[in-house]
C-alpha cells in the first residue's frame, strides 16, 4: 500500500471532497487572487490549491510539497493545462527561495489542530521571507477552543484493558501512560457532551505570530452537574474575509475531528464546582509536546481540592534504560555494526560512485545484515534518497 507522508491518495480524494473544508478554501481563493499575481501553496500535497489558483488567473503558481505527492500534481498541471503556470518544488518551504515574492500564501498544514509539527514554524518563516509587502495569508488566523466533556465512549480507551479486562490480569501499569496521550474524536463530539460553555483557549493571528508555542487557561464554575471524562479542543479558522470554517460540536463534521484530552480518572461534578484547566504546548524537535494541569475545588468546600491531575505527552511513552542512557550527555557512544554500514556508504557518497557499486562493497564487507545484493541496494537506496543530492 503506497503512502504519501502518512497518507494514502485515496485520502488526499477525501480532503478534496471534504466540502464544509473546501469550499471556503475554494471562496477564499475566489476573493484574493487577482490576474497574474503569484501564488505560494504550502504543502500543496496532489495540487488542488494549486490548481485552482490557475483557474481563477493566478499567473505563477509555486506548490511545496516535500513527499512524492507532488508527482500527482505535476501530472494533474499538464492535464489541465496549467503546466507552464505551477513551478514544484519537491522539498520544505523553509528550503525554498522565491526569484519574486508571492502575492498570496495558501497552506493547510494543520493536523487535528493547527498546533501540528512545524505548521505554525512554516507560516511564520514564509511570512517573513516569501510574502510580498501587503500580501494575503490563507488562512488569516485559527482560534482554538476547549470545553470539559461527558464521553465516555472516547475515554474507554483509557480504562480498558489497563483497570478492568476479560483475562483477569493486572495491567495498571500501562493506564498511567494511556492517560498522558490525547487522541482524535472521530466522529466528533456532540454538543450536548459538553458539560460547560467553550472558551477561547489561544488565537494563531498568522500575520503577527512569532512562535510556535502556546499556553492559555481555561475555568469555569459549573452550572451543571455531569462527569467529565476530558477537555475537547477544536478551532475556527478565517480564511478571508468573511470566509471560514469551523470543527466545532455541532458544525458540519470535517476531516480533521477534535481533539480529546483525558483526565487521569473522571470526575464527577456538582454545580458549583470550579474547574481550572492550563494547556500549554510547546513545539520540541519535530513534535509538540503538550501538557495540561487540571484542578477541581469542591462548590460545598472551597478549600477542599476534589481532583488535581498534572498530564503531559512527555510521559505517554514507556522509556528504557537503555535509551536514556545513550542520549545523556556524558554518553560516549560507539558505533554498532549497522551504523559501521551506514558509515560506509555515507562515504563512498562522494559524486562519483554510483548506487550500484555501493551496493557491492557493501554487501560484501557487512554479508551478516545483507544476505544479497539486492537487499544491499534497497538499503543503499534509502539512505541516498534522506541524504543525498
Amino acid at each position: 500500500m503506497i503512502r504519501y507522508n502518512g497518507y494514502q491518495v485515496i485520502e488526499y480524494g477525501e480532503m478534496v471532497t471534504d466540502r464544509p473544508r473546501m469550499e471556503p478554501y475554494a471562496q477564499a481563493l475566489r476573493q484574493s487572487v487577482v490576474p497574474d499575481c503569484i501564488v505560494l501553496d504550502i504543502g500543496a500535497g496532489t495540487g488542488i490549491f494549486s490548481l485552482l489558483a490557475c483557474q481563477l488567473g493566478a499567473g505563477q503558481v509555486h506548490a511545496i510539497e516535500p513527499d512524492d505527492a507532488i508527482q500527482i500534481a505535476r501530472t494533474m498541471s499538464a492535464d489541465n493545462g496549467y503546466a507552464d503556470r505551477i513551478t514544484f518544488h519537491q522539498t520544505l518551504s523553509t528550503e525554498v527561495t522565491l526569484p519574486i515574492r508571492a502575492d498570496i500564501i495558501i497552506s493547510d498544514l494543520r493536523g487535528v489542530l493547527p498546533l501540528f509539527y512545524h505548521h505554525v514554524s512554516s507560516i511564520i518563516d514564509a511570512r517573513k521571507r516569501l510574502l510580498a509587502p501587503g500580501g494575503c495569508l490563507i488562512p488569516q488566523q485559527d482560534r482554538l477552543w476547549g470545553s470539559l466533556v461527558e464521553a465516555p465512549d472516547l475515554y474507554r480507551p483509557y480504562a480498558e484493558p489497563w483497570l478492568g479486562n476479560d483475562y483477569d490480569l493486572d495491567m495498571r501499569a500501562g493506564q498511567r501512560f494511556a492517560v498522558n496521550s490525547w487522541r482524535r474524536a472521530w466522529p466528533a463530539v456532540k454538543p450536548e457532551q459538553l458539560l460547560a460553555p467553550a472558551q477561547n483557549w489561544a488565537t494563531l493571528d498568522y500575520a503577527t505570530v512569532e512562535a510556535p508555542d502556546v499556553s492559555g487557561t481555561l475555568s469555569w464554575n459549573m452550572d451543571q452537574a455531569g462527569t467529565a471524562h476530558g477537555l475537547a479542543v477544536w478551532f475556527d479558522t478565517i480564511l478571508a474575509e468573511n470566509v471560514g470554517f469551523s470543527n466545532a460540536p455541532g458544525q458540519p463534521q470535517l476531516i480533521y475531528g477534535q481533539a480529546f484530552f483525558p483526565f487521569s480518572e473522571p470526575v464527577t461534578l456538582i454545580e458549583g464546582d470550579r474547574v481550572t484547566i492550563k494547556l500549554q504546548a510547546n513545539l520540541v524537535a519535530d513534535d509538540y509536546i503538550w501538557r495540561w494541569e487540571t484542578r477541581v475545588v469542591s462548590q460545598n468546600d472551597p478549600d477542599r481540592c476534589k481532583a488535581e491531575f498534572r498530564q503531559s505527552t512527555f510521559f505517554s511513552q514507556p522509556v528504557s534504560p537503555t535509551v536514556v542512557r545513550k542520549k545523556a550527555d556524558n554518553h560516549t557512544p560507539s558505533l554498532k555494526e549497522e551504523g559501521k554500514a551506514d558509515r560506509l556508504v555515507l562515504d563512498l557518497m562522494d559524486g562519483k560512485t554510483p548506487l550500484s557499486e555501493i551496493a557491492h562493497r557493501l554487501a560484501a564487507q557487512f554479508p551478516g545484515q545483507f544476505p544479497d545484493w539486492q537487499h544491499a541496494l534497497a538499503h543503499v537506496g534509502h539512505l541516498s534518497q534522506k541524504y543525498s543530492l
